[in-house]
């Protein structure tokens, strides 16, 4: 089990500009049997509503494919139950901790899959992909939305401490399923 300063849990596996990039084909590719969906600035800017055009569509169409999807947020339950059931009554779990990585367990085994068969998306190196990694989740980085959020300074000093793990993983990888 890795350290919880371990660098080496900031760094995502697979990345894709946007979620609606993301196909069943490459959950496939990439072990998945199940996804964890962050909400804030994955499908929606943070603390709006204001969600992409044809989020609802890509979640039917990965369930269809046969993969449970559970929302994973580190959101109030007033801000979450509405974006599940928007989303078709997704299940999820609130005030998640992320980057500790008991939501990513219990939303497995709420699943009924293995930690290892859980693919994580969301948008953040220290929260979403740090839990996925340190669980032996798959971490699965999905660009901001350009968007601007409720929080810009937040996420700008984010952000900026994010760019040399970015920068490194492009130099091995780029975007989508690469092995």
């Amino acid at each position: 089990m890795q350290r919880y300063n371990d660098e080496k849990l900031l760094m995502p596996r697979y990345r894709f500009k946007c979620i609606l990039d993301v196909t069943p084909e490459d959950l496939h590719k990439m072990g998945a049997k199940a996804v964890g969906l962050d909400i804030d600035n994955t499908i929606a800017p943070d603390g709006t509503m204001n969600f992409i055009d044809g989020i609802q569509d890509w979640v039917k169409m990965i369930q269809a494919a046969g993969f449970p999807i559970t929302v994973i947020s580190n959101g109030t339950l007033i801000r979450v139950i509405p974006i599940s059931k928007y989303l078709g009554g997704l299940p999820y779990i609130h005030l998640s901790f992320k980057p500790f990585p008991m939501s990513l367990r219990k939303a497995a085994k709420r699943m009924n899959v293995d930690i290892s068969e859980l693919a994580m998306l969301g948008d953040q190196l220290y929260s979403d992909i740090k839990a996925a990694n340190w669980c032996g989740a798959i971490p699965v980085r999905i660009d901001p939305l350009p968007a601007k959020s409720l929080y810009p300074h937040y996420y700008e000093w984010k952000n900026k401490r994010e760019v040399p793990y970015l920068q490194a993983f492009e130099k091995e990888h780029g975007y989508g399923v690469y092995d």
